[in-house]
């Protein structure tokens, strides 16, 4: 009876992620290098009051193969790589790029036992492209080539969060994105959505990835109880309380609403469709049985769903980072 009811489950929350207009949430920075994405997990990038992108030091250096060291007698971050070595000083505009003094329009900053700096000043002296993009406030950084950055043209590649994406080739004659195109964003997506515990609560935390203006986010998660029924979060209900945005992070406080003890188990459903005709060629669904097993034995799946039966299902189960998700 379990399993009927959780097959249930399933298709109540599909039908959940209703399309519904709701309040947009502001895009945080973001760094993207050759392409891929920078993550941050705590201390987050900020503009300073120079107007100045600061960064995590440590993060930023190592995408780019440099090594980091550290003196905490002089507060002094040392950044190397191959000849190139960079030197800079907490609360100081000058710094040194390969024994060189040069001057910078702010000054290194070290904010709760993190070190971040001027990220243009530090790119370039490792001889990095730089372009901020303020539309979608992100700093996109390349080596050795031309900097990725978005085109308004037709047929022209796009980049969003470091995914390329060409609308001449990437959208079908109806304005769905393609079924290979979508599954990028998707995982994308997927591996920003998280169950995290903060101080006694309990939090759904997410952040969208930029995606083309024409398109957006769908997202239902159903939280299946012991004591039956189902908590439905998504961004096509009508209830505030349950309500997840549609853009940018969201940090959804769930205390209150579920009895951590009585979770059965979870269930995602992740969409990216044209805004206009409301419509996708499939979804990504992740699920995980807490109590209980799906009819082959398993409990979790992550699985890409196309809207028809022209291909099969693609499982992505044996890679996806569950642990990383559902942390209650």
């Amino acid at each position: 009876m379990k399993k009927i009811a959780f097959i249930l489950v399933l298709i109540t929350v599909v039908s959940t992620i209703l399309t519904v207009n709701i309040f947009a949430a502001k895009i945080p920075l973001r760094v993207v290098v050759n392409g891929s994405r920078i993550n941050f997990p705590d201390a987050q990038p900020f503009i300073d009051e120079n107007g100045r992108t600061q960064v995590p030091v440590r993060f930023v250096s190592e995408a780019l193969g440099a090594d980091v060291g550290w003196d905490g007698k002089t507060k002094t971050v040392t950044i190397e790589q191959g000849k190139n070595k960079i030197s800079l000083v907490v609360g100081k505009s000058e710094y040194t790029v390969n024994g060189k003094t040069m001057e910078m329009d702010t000054t290194v900053l070290l904010l709760e036992d993190r070190t971040f700096v001027p990220v243009r000043f530090v790119s370039e002296g490792l001889g990095a492209n730089v372009e901020w993009n303020a539309s979608i406030r992100t700093v996109y950084i390349t080596t050795g080539g031309a900097v990725p950055t978005p085109s308004p043209e037709e047929g022209e590649i796009r980049y969003y969060d470091g995914i390329a994406f060409n609308p001449a080739t990437d959208v079908d004659e109806f304005g769905r994105m393609t079924i290979e195109k979508s599954q990028e964003f998707l995982l994308k997506m997927a591996d920003q959505l998280s169950f995290v515990k903060e101080n006694g609560k309990y939090y759904i935390v997410g952040e969208y990835p930029e995606i083309p203006e024409e398109f957006e986010w769908a997202v239902g998660i159903g939280i299946i109880l012991k004591s039956g029924g189902v908590r439905n979060f998504s961004t096509g209900t009508a209830r505030k309380d349950y309500l997840i945005p549609r853009e940018g992070s969201f940090k959804k406080d769930t205390t209150g609403l579920i009895d951590i003890n009585d979770i059965e188990g979870f269930n995602i459903v992740i969409v990216v469709q044209n805004k206009e005709i409301k419509r996708d060629l499939g979804r990504l669904s992740i699920s995980y049985i807490i109590h209980g097993t799906f009819y082959d034995g398993t409990t979790k799946r992550a699985v890409f769903i196309p809207e028809s039966g022209a291909i099969s299902r693609i499982s992505y189960t044996d890679t996806f980072n569950f642990e990383k998700m559902f942390r209650w």
